[in-house]
């Protein structure tokens, strides 16, 4: 008797394998779904990042802010349309960058330089909001100034739910269509702060 009799023998006649059909059936089902899932476009792209979210280390804002054409550099020029380095991490102060202020921009900065080989693709900038905001960050920092000239920051921010600028600096991560999604505060762990920004920016490539 041959080993293919046996197993004859061993499976009642006309039961069917449904364990490896079930397998087979859930194997392809997710590679049709890869296929299907794919983004093909930036916008899908920026919409599957929205839905997955980060490691979320940092704390996610409700709604998120939109700030198109908003955020300008020191001549008036649009500095978050920048697609040569989509995306941006900006420092909010209320008034002066005092001791905190500074301590948080060096620590930024550090963050970015530990990015290795994605950190081209995140550039920092330094909004001040507020009166006396005459002492700016650290010019060794290489963090470019910013300007909101068209909008109430502040108001803006307190619609989101962020703390208030009161309480000290923010960080703000901007995604490439221009869109505060994430922010840190003077709690945050570099550590965590390092891998959400590598996790969205690996998963929006």
């Amino acid at each position: 008797m041959t080993n293919e009799d046996i197993t004859q023998q061993a499976r009642p006649k006309g039961e069917k394998p449904w364990p490896l059909i079930i397998m087979l059936t859930m194997l392809f089902s997710v590679i049709v779904a890869g296929f299907l899932l794919v983004p093909k476009t930036e916008e899908q792209k920026m919409m599957w990042l929205s839905l997955l979210g980060t490691n979320n280390y940092g704390e996610l804002m409700n709604p998120p802010l939109e700030l198109v054409g908003q955020l300008l550099d020191s001549e008036g020029t649009v500095w978050s349309d920048d697609l040569e380095i989509p995306w941006k991490l900006v420092l909010v102060n209320q008034g002066d960058c005092d001791a905190v202020c500074q301590e948080m921009a060096g620590f930024i900065n550090r963050v970015h330089t530990r990015m290795n080989k994605l950190a081209p693709e995140l550039k920092r900038g330094y909004l001040a909001v507020g009166a006396n905001s005459g002492v700016t960050v650290d010019a060794a920092l290489d963090y470019e100034i910013l300007q909101v000239p068209h909008v109430d920051m502040q108001a803006l921010l307190a619609q989101s739910g962020v703390p208030d600028l009161s309480e000290g600096p923010l960080v703000f991560l901007m995604n490439p269509r221009e869109v505060f999604f994430l922010y840190y505060t003077t709690e945050h762990e570099g550590v965590g702060m390092l891998e959400d920004i590598e996790h969205v920016i690996k998963l929006a490539q």
